[in-house]
Formats: structure tokens, C-alpha cells, sequence
């Protein structure tokens, strides 16, 4: 077994592990899949009885993939119990911290995870194999040096404003504990200009991130591919290629329930009062049915069954995929939010090739943001306001690079009663279970072909483009009636 950290439970499982079972017919396909975590949600009594603040740092170090974000939404829950404004300079960093955070994690999880999975001898046989082996194979491919380079700059632009990452505490209720001066904002631009001449235009893209933040349409997309060969023999232009060529734009689909709490927070006329409303392009989206969130059905949300959560009664996906198609749908005619990944969702559907696709656009995407972030800056302005500490209930949300992140706290005397966290891998691995409902990644395997019952290989390529934070073991069962057949790691 492998163990990503050192919590287990009473029983000994280990915390960060992903347990898979897949059931297969007669002929390999799989008929059903249970996914079970023991991922920490906050239902552990670590912090009750503690002091207020202690989830600003608590968090951060036990989810220490995605610790910035789970900081931010302490200090959010915070801010709502305590009816905090922050000012907008700390509006600023931390959403260039929250998109440095997402940067870094696209390029490490691309080069370390799903670009060697399209490199693997799995695929060998078809067109584009030699050409993915030679660029995307882990530690020796043409690509992966340039690419892991690319995803420290992110993370040094982090630990610039923060410290470092990802247990940095500069995030506190009601700003952040820093000021920026003249050299850092210099020294902010430079390394976000270095991630684009570096490595975002030159290997990633072949063009400006202009012309490619241009492309709105899956046609757009084709006709981008087909215009220059810069483009078609980027890494971005192989990937797209690769994966249409082995067909992954057919395997992995979802249940199209899509849940986000919104990227970043708004940055005009936001207060106490309208927080919820100033959340940047969140929402719940069904097809083409988009609908915004509010305080009571992420209330009713979190108190759904831990193993088992639900947003009214359906199993919802988070991430990339999910907060782009969300955006997409809250701005349709506004002209805001980029509708690239709205588009291909409709007219291709959820696929394991749509939802990587969707975690890579954000590289180019949020490249634009952080530099337009940086240049709001006002230097000589707050970045934090005076708090006055109170008893009662917050929700901090905030997207992680790997989806939507939720914080619960209940204070009472100044201590924590109670606190719960729903995570965006609980979200995309069990949501639904509660109520009968198949969660979103076993129903991208349903029905997904085991070529080997041995090395059930597919089961892991769907999983990884979720970017579930966990090891998966995997037990393969021949019949829904349970004749284990084979026990793997993916």
C-alpha cells in the first residue's frame, strides 16, 4: 500500500489513499465502481475546543497539495462568521496566490501524471505513440525538464507575496499580514513573464497566449491546430492530437451535474452583505440550466453525509472542467468569462480528454488574470482592515486547483464547536452515494473497457484526470457478484 501521508484512522486505514472497486462483466467492461476515502473532512474534533484562527494553519499543513486554498477558505468561514470586508488590494494577492497555487499544480500534474500516461506502452500501436513517448514520457521525454522548470516559476511567485508554499500564513481574516512594495511588484512581473517566454508560448502554446485566449469555439480550437505547425507540434497542439488519435475524447464522461464556487471573488462593490452575490461565476449547471449558489443550499450541501455528499440530491463534478463550464454559462452574453471549454462541453460532452484539456487552458487563462491582478495593485493602499471577533457560523468557499472547496465553522466562547470540510476530490469520488446516485468518477468508468483485468490501466487514466490527490488501489472483480480477479496500484 502506498501512503501519501503519515494520518491513519483507528482501523488503520491510511488517510490520503484511494480504495477502487471495479466490477466487470463477462466481456471486461466495467458495470459498476464504489470509490471509498478516508480523506480528513473535518469530522475528527482536531480543532474543537481551539482557538478560532487555528484552522489559518492547521489546514494548510494536513492538505499540504492544495494548502493555500484550504487557507483561504479558513479565512473565509472566518470573515463570514465575523461579517468581514477585506479591502481590495488583499482581494488582489490572494487571488494571484490562488492562481499561482493552480499554475503550478497544471504543469506538475501534466508532466508527472497524465502526460506520461499518454506515453505509456499501452497506446503503442497507434499513430501518435512514438511521437507522445519521445515528448511526454516521465523524467527522459523532450518536454518534461522545460515543463517541471515552468511550474516552479508559479510557486516562486507565491512565496513572494505568501512565504512559502504551500504552508505559508499570510492569509488572515479581514486581508493578508503583507505589504507589496515596489521591487517585489517588479519582481512579481518578471517571473509571470518568464512562465510565458519560458515555457506557456514557447513550448506549451506555439503562439501568443493572445491568439490562443482568441479561440472560443471547438471549431475555433480545430482551425487553431490546422493554421500554423507551430501550433500543431506544440505540447499543447500533441496533446489534442494524441488524445483524439487514442480516442479519450470518447471515455470518461460524467453524470453533468457541475458544481463551482467561483474562481476568484469580485473585486467592486463587495462587502459583508453581497459576498455571496460578488463571488466570481459560481454556481450549479445541468446541461444548459445554470443557477446561482447562496448561503442556505451550500448549507444544506454541508450537511449532507460525509461518505456520501450531495447537492440537492445529485451527484456533482468539481474542477476545471466544472468552474469553467459554470463560468461560461453565468456570462453567456456578457461578454466575461472564457467560453472555449463551455463550447467543447456541449458539443462533445465530458470526456477523460475534455477534462484534461480544461485544467490546461487554465495555464494560458490565468496567466492573463495574474498580470492584469498585479497591475491593480495599489501600493500605497490597505491590504487589511480591523475584525472584531464574535461567536457564530461561517462558510469560506474557494476553488482549488483541483475544484470546489468548502469550510465550515461553528464558534462558541471564541473556540471552534464544530468545523467540517467538504473537499473537491470527496466531491468527485462519492458525491451522490448518500442518495443512490453514482459519484462522477465511477460514472466516467461505467461501462469503460478493461483491456487486462491485471493491469487495469484505464481505471487510472480516468482517475487521473480528476487529479484526485490520492494513491489509488484498485481490486478488479470479474462479476458484479464479486470473484476478485486482481488487486493494482494505478
Amino acid at each position: 500500500m502506498i501512503a501519501l501521508g503519515p494520518n491513519r484512522t483507528a482501523n488503520g486505514k491510511i488517510e490520503k489513499e484511494l480504495g477502487a472497486d471495479i466490477y466487470t462483466g463477462r466481456n471486461g467492461h466495467i458495470g459498476r465502481a464504489v470509490f471509498h476515502s478516508y480523506l480528513h473532512q473535518g469530522d475528527k474534533g482536531i480543532l474543537d475546543g481551539q482557538p478560532a484562527r487555528a484552522g489559518l494553519t492547521a489546514w494548510p499543513h494536513i492538505f499540504s497539495f492544495c494548502g493555500g486554498s484550504h487557507q483561504l477558505a479558513a479565512a473565509r468561514a472566518l470573515e463570514d462568521a465575523w461579517r468581514v470586508s477585506p479591502p481590495p488590494n488583499a482581494l488582489l494577492l490572494r487571488a494571484i496566490a490562488q492562481a499561482a497555487e493552480a499554475l503550478q499544480n497544471a504543469t506538475r500534474w501534466f508532466y508527472t501524471a497524465f502526460g506520461p500516461s499518454l506515453a505509456n506502452d499501452f497506446f503503442a500501436g497507434h499513430s501518435l505513440y512514438n511521437q507522445a513517448r519521445e515528448r511526454f514520457t516521465a523524467f527522459k521525454g523532450s518536454a518534461f525538464r522545460q515543463g517541471m522548470m515552468a511550474g516552479a516559476l508559479p510557486t516562486a511567485l507565491y512565496a513572494l507575496f505568501a512565504g512559502q508554499w504551500p504552508y505559508a500564513d499570510f492569509i488572515i481574516p479581514g486581508g493578508v499580514n503583507t505589504r507589496v512594495q515596489a521591487g517585489e511588484l517588479a519582481r512579481a512581473f518578471a517571473l509571470i513573464d518568464r512562465y510565458r517566454s519560458e515555457w506557456l508560448e514557447t513550448a506549451w502554446l506555439g503562439c501568443p497566449v493572445e491568439r490562443y485566449l482568441d479561440i472560443h469555439t471547438w471549431e475555433g480550437l480545430l482551425g487553431w491546430l490546422d493554421e500554423k505547425a507551430a501550433h500543431r507540434d506544440s505540447s499543447l497542439g500533441l496533446f489534442i492530437r494524441t488524445a483524439l488519435d487514442y480516442g479519450l475524447d470518447k471515455t470518461g464522461g460524467g453524470p453533468g451535474h457541475y458544481l463551482a464556487y467561483g474562481a476568484f471573488p469580485g473585486l467592486e462593490g463587495e462587502n459583508a452583505e453581497n459576498l455571496w452575490a460578488a463571488q466570481l461565476h459560481g454556481g450549479f449547471l445541468h446541461g444548459d440550466i445554470y443557477r446561482q449558489l447562496c448561503r442556505e443550499t451550500v448549507l444544506e450541501m454541508l450537511d449532507t453525509p460525509a461518505d456520501g455528499p450531495h447537492f440537492q440530491g445529485e451527484a456533482v463534478e468539481a474542477g476545471p472542467l466544472a468552474r469553467l463550464a459554470v463560468a461560461a454559462a453565468a456570462t453567456a452574453g456578457e461578454g466575461a468569462g472564457h467560453p472555449l471549454l463551455g463550447d467543447i462541453l456541449r458539443k462533445k460532452g465530458a470526456s477523460t480528454f475534455t477534462r484534461a484539456l480544461a485544467r490546461m487552458h487554465e495555464a494560458a487563462l490565468y496567466f492573463y488574470y495574474i498580470r492584469h491582478w498585479l497591475s491593480e495593485l495599489v501600493l500605497k493602499g490597505p491590504f487589511t482592515v480591523p475584525v472584531e471577533a464574535c461567536d457564530g457560523i461561517g462558510i469560506g468557499l474557494a476553488e482549488a486547483p483541483r475544484g470546489a472547496l468548502a469550510h465550515y465553522v461553528e464558534l462558541e466562547g471564541g473556540l471552534i464547536k464544530s468545523y467540517r470540510i467538504l473537499s473537491p476530490t470527496i466531491l468527485n469520488i462519492q458525491a451522490g452515494n448518500s442518495v443512490g446516485k453514482e459519484s462522477p468518477l465511477a460514472f466516467a468508468l461505467k461501462g469503460a473497457a478493461i483491456r487486462n483485468l491485471e493491469k487495469p490501466f484505464e481505471v487510472g487514466l480516468v482517475a487521473r484526470s480528476f487529479d484526485a490527490c490520492l494513491a489509488c488501489n484498485v481490486r478488479v472483480f470479474k462479476s458484479l457478484k464479486g470473484q476478485l480477479v486482481s488487486e493494482a496500484q494505478v
